[in-house]
């Protein structure tokens, strides 16, 4: 699995970044790639930039903007490693 995190380095970019490693550690998922991404030309091809962050879960935008809750976060990741299996 690879999740892209699309922002600047902003306050919620972070927040969102240490989200997903607590989330990702709760539930046990060592073998995700995470990255950060800050290249305004790229995060443009999936989103304005007044709407990041962003969050990319195996190639698809799954939220802009708003930081998920962490139980949401985790639905989303487990039906992305389901739909991968």
């Amino acid at each position: 699995m690879k999740i892209e995190i699309l922002g600047t380095g902003c306050y919620n970019c972070i927040k969102l970044e240490m989200l997903i490693d607590d989330v990702l550690m709760e539930l046990g998922m060592h073998d995700v790639e995470v990255a950060r991404v800050t290249d305004e030309n790229y995060i443009r091809k999936y989103m304005p930039l007044d709407e990041i962050p962003g969050l990319i879960i195996n190639g698809v935008l799954a939220s802009m903007h708003d930081l998920p809750d962490a139980e949401t976060l985790k639905e989303w990741l487990r039906n992305a490693e389901a739909a991968a299996a």
